[in-house]
């Protein structure tokens, strides 16, 4: 881990949902005490996908119902890392994807923006 502070959480939700749609708001690499995991490009984003996978539970869904995964990246030099985790996070079926260049909140250097299909149609939330 390392020694960052805890930051403060966004005020949004974590994701929303729409009849079988699922959007989660951007997820970043923190732990679950909200301290940025910046040690190595990789572990940050292997955080990030872990908060996505978590968020997806809390929704009721799981990680083969992602249809679309946006990444924003501080530095495209990053993209070849992004690439490996991104290979770990999906072994087989790989939703769809777009990395985008961006300026990101410091010290995040990934942010995730997902999009997922619900197999069970609920309420809006």
């Amino acid at each position: 881990m390392n020694s960052q502070s805890a930051i403060t959480p966004p005020p949004a939700p974590s994701y929303r949902r729409h009849g079988n749609l699922l959007v989660l708001s951007g997820q970043v690499g923190v732990d679950e005490s909200w301290c940025p995991v910046t040690d190595t490009f990789h572990a940050e984003a292997r955080a990030a996908f872990g908060n996505v996978r978590r968020v997806l539970a809390e929704a009721g869904a799981e990680p083969h119902q992602i249809l679309k995964v946006t990444a924003y990246q501080s530095d495209l030099e990053h993209f070849a890392a992004y690439n490996e985790v991104w290979t770990e996070e999906f072994p087989d079926l790989r939703p769809a994807r777009t990395t985008i260049g961006a300026q990101l909140f410091p010290p995040f250097r990934v942010e995730l923006d997902v999009v997922a299909w619900l197999d069970n149609p609920g309420a809006t939330t």
